[in-house]
């Protein structure tokens, strides 16, 4: 255990003396509870200290502050979530008291994932619950103490756990004093970005065998897909809407040399230039209104691993530069920041659009385009592997399926060929969009029919495709809506609308909601609830 000497004597008093100052003075609640973690890893001679928050929503504990002997560990546990139900801190969660694990390799409560992310080797643990008049709203960690080695080991332990004990309810008074819901939501905001990513690359990772296929257009993209795998080449991602250009990122990022690190995703046209720059390269503390604290952007957090822009071709022109600087370079410069750092990231990147037409008519660089476009691959539309839809098909309404707890009788023979037949200008993307209506109006356990398509797809009723009153009309063709209840014709209807107004609209979301009279957050919301997203 730690020398009680140290806790209860000298530097232990030191810690509670300074922090009774920082109180008193009123101190920012991150100068605070940083204060506090670098002088109790002092006093416990630790490798680590953390003070782990719990967002309630989520039922998740994440590392709002955290040091380390490694400032690479500390900077990877900032990134981090897990269940608040796992772990030593987790059980110190649920029974609000202090807990020393000696050995954490033994003991049942250990939870190795967060080692594993971010580089840590844990060895012995000190945790005490922050309680407050909410209850339990986090725990103060303290990883690796140094072990003196002498007598009255339980008495140590009963002075060390005391001591972090008091220490976390100094804490959790603070942060509450300083407005920890605040802070707390704060944290979030700066974490959100990848706790999305990661809910994204989960559903990413449930679609990959859409891009399975045997067709010759197929196995000749998965052969240069193999070659570039292999290498650290920049790539660049051609082809249309719904191709699955992402989704063959993705397969080059796992079949490469870097599968073990993060793949992260950034679409370069969902932000405006002032946030695509703090997005991609993150930003310092007091560099806008809001900046309250340093934050990494993504080509930070995918550091090891690679970062996929997608839509680049939509990127500002003024942020072209910076893009080039960071290919050129390996380095990145966060907003308001005047140090450089070095970035080890592979860059994929995707585009709908012809660049090399762009570049003609001055709206994309040159230089950049040459530097993206080292190894240019191109996704081939649906209508040129039409023998791949019966395979992608099958996929689809099995993921489907499960996805609305409803099992169908699988498909009536004249929808596949309706399916083979149809013109996909929207690709993979639509014949998803197409399978998921179906299975939304088809009653459980009754086969798709005909009268379940969309008049896109049948050719009925052609002259009120893409009118808003032409969706409805088509989500009550052939009767098939009136055999539902009200309220899964109401979503078919929506589902199929939304799908059509997002698919005109190229997959920008934001112009689609404009269109659609809602905001973006209302229409990034329904995209997930129908699973289009």
């Amino acid at each position: 255990m730690p020398d009680p000497s140290n806790i209860c004597g000298p530097e232990g008093y030191r810690l509670l003396y300074d922090l009774g100052r920082a109180f008193a003075e009123c101190r920012k609640i991150d100068e605070l509870v940083e204060l506090v973690v670098e002088r109790c890893r002092e006093v416990f001679h630790a490798e680590g200290v953390s003070v782990l928050a719990l967002d309630e929503t989520a039922g998740e504990l994440y590392f709002p502050w955290a040091v380390a002997s490694d400032e690479k560990v500390a900077a990877r546990l900032a990134d981090l979530r897990f269940a608040a139900d796992k772990g030593v801190a987790g059980a110190v969660l649920e029974s609000g008291k202090a807990i020393f694990v000696a050995d954490v390799a033994s003991d049942p409560r250990w939870y190795s994932g967060i080692d594993e992310d971010s580089g840590l080797a844990t060895h012995s643990i000190l945790a005490a619950p922050l309680v407050s008049h909410r209850g339990n709203v986090g725990v103060l960690e303290v990883i690796n103490p140094t072990f003196d080695g002498g007598g009255g080991e339980d008495t140590e332990v009963d002075e060390s756990l005391l001591f972090l004990e008091s220490l976390a309810g100094s804490v959790a008074v603070a942060l509450e004093n300083a407005g920890f819901v605040e802070a707390l939501q704060a944290s979030e905001r700066s974490l959100r970005t990848r706790a999305d990513q990661l809910q994204r690359d989960i559903a990413r990772r449930d679609r990959f065998l859409t891009i399975a296929g045997n067709s010759r257009a197929m196995q000749s993209l998965f052969d240069e897909m193999e070659t570039v795998a292999a290498s650290p080449i920049t790539v660049l991602i051609q082809g249309e809407t719904g191709t699955g250009k992402e989704l063959v990122a993705r397969a080059i990022h796992n079949e490469g040399e870097r599968a073990d690190g993060p793949f992260l995703a950034v679409n370069c046209s969902a932000f405006p230039e002032t946030l695509l720059e703090s997005q991609l390269f993150g930003h310092a503390r007091g560099s806008f209104t809001g900046a309250d604290r340093d934050k990494a952007g993504l080509f930070e957090a995918a550091a090891g691993g690679t970062l996929f822009l997608d839509e680049v071709g939509e990127m500002p022109a003024a942020m072209q530069p910076k893009l080039l600087r960071v290919l050129q370079e390996g380095e990145i410069l966060r907003v308001g920041d005047t140090k450089p750092r070095d970035v080890d990231v592979r860059v994929l990147a995707a585009t709908n659009r012809d660049l090399k037409h762009e570049v003609d008519e001055g709206r994309f660089r040159e230089d950049l385009y040459y530097r993206l476009a080292v190894f240019p691959l191109t996704t081939p539309p649906l209508r040129e592997r039409r023998e791949d839809i019966p395979l992608i098909v099958a996929t689809l309404l099995e993921r489907v399926s499960e996805r609305h707890g409803k099992k169908t009788a699988g498909l009536a023979d004249e929808v596949m060929q309706a399916l083979v037949a149809a013109e996909w200008e929207g690709n993979v993307r639509e014949l998803e969009n197409e399978i998921e209506r179906a299975v939304a109006l088809t009653p459980a356990g009754e086969t798709v029919t005909l009268a379940r398509l969309s008049a896109r797809v049948t050719g009925r009723d052609a002259s009120a495709a893409g009118a808003g009153a032409g969706a409805a009309t088509r989500a009550v063709a052939g009767g098939a809506a009136v055999s539902l209840p009200l309220r899964e014709a109401r979503r078919a209807f929506e589902m199929d609308y939304v799908a059509r107004v997002l698919q005109r609209n190229n997959d920008n979301v934001t112009r689609a909601a404009e269109d659609m009279g809602i905001s973006r957050v209302a229409l990034q919301k329904k995209l997930k609830d129908f699973g289009l997203r």
